[in-house]
């Protein structure tokens, strides 16, 4: 066992804890009972997170020093600038998410409960993805590739972890439509975590920003009105090639250093 810096350099490890959190992913895909875009297999998936969670806890222990895949405090101080779109899409989702709630009028509002399952979920969501892409992906690929190619093959990864989604019956164009979305979206969070060389805030925005998106739709469901779920994705994508502007004009780094 080791958690030297160095450890990073070997890419067995690495490989083997991302392709396990692929098979883990798609076996929760397979064996889900509800169509995937309703709240329930949302709900559902919180098991396999669950493991996800357990095997990334194991595998960090084993292998890798916590620090140096951003698995600490933020630092200080921070470019405001580089989490300010992190801070503006988080709040959009609430926004839109609390605007819609607002809009039912005499229709019945969804369960309250539900809420709270999928918030249980995806504040898993947030933490396995940034730790497995923001974190050790983005870790390891800047030091086998250096920094630009290695936070671009990062945001590759995030993205094609999002067409597992194809097991479920999505069709290829929306697939491919969500693939470069979460690739644009997650260089929102990317630069928020290499700006404060942790992946606290990003972990949270993540869980924020899903949970706000999938409960809206419970309420557009139920009959609310579906502006705020429209704009929130065009707002998203805009924020997100700032977010890849800005990561490009970046200089050579390590994203977490000691």
């Amino acid at each position: 066992m080791t958690t030297t810096p160095d450890a990073l350099a070997r890419r067995a490890p690495v490989w083997g804890v991302l392709a396990l959190a692929f098979v883990l992913l798609a076996w929760g895909e397979i064996r889900a009972t509800d169509p995937y875009t309703s709240p329930e297999f949302v709900v559902g998936y919180f098991w396999t997170e669950i493991q996800i969670v357990g095997m990334l806890i194991l595998a960090t222990a084993l292998f890798w020093p916590w620090r140096r895949l951003g698995l600490r405090t933020p630092h200080a101080p921070v470019p405001w600038t580089h989490v300010l779109p992190l801070a503006v899409v988080v709040s959009l989702a609430v926004g839109s998410r609390l605007w819609t709630a607002g809009q039912l009028g005499a229709n019945p509002a969804p369960d309250p409960g539900t809420s709270l399952l999928l918030a249980r979920t995806t504040m898993l969501v947030g933490i396995n993805e940034e730790w497995l892409f923001r974190g050790l992906a983005l870790a390891a690929f800047s030091r086998w590739w250096g920094w630009r190619r290695g936070w671009m093959m990062a945001l590759v990864a995030f993205g094609c972890v999002h067409l597992l989604n194809l097991i479920t019956g999505v069709p290829p164009a929306a697939a491919a439509f969500q693939f470069a979305n979460t690739m644009l979206v997650g260089s929102v969070f990317l630069l928020a975590a290499v700006a404060t060389r942790s992946l606290l805030w990003p972990m949270l925005g993540h869980a924020v920003y899903d949970w706000a998106v999938i409960d809206t739709s419970r309420y557009i469901t139920a009959g609310a009105p579906p502006w705020g779920s429209l704009l929130l994705p065009i707002l998203a994508i805009m924020l997100g090639l700032w977010s890849l502007w800005t990561l490009v004009r970046l200089p050579e780094r390590v994203p977490y250093p000691d």
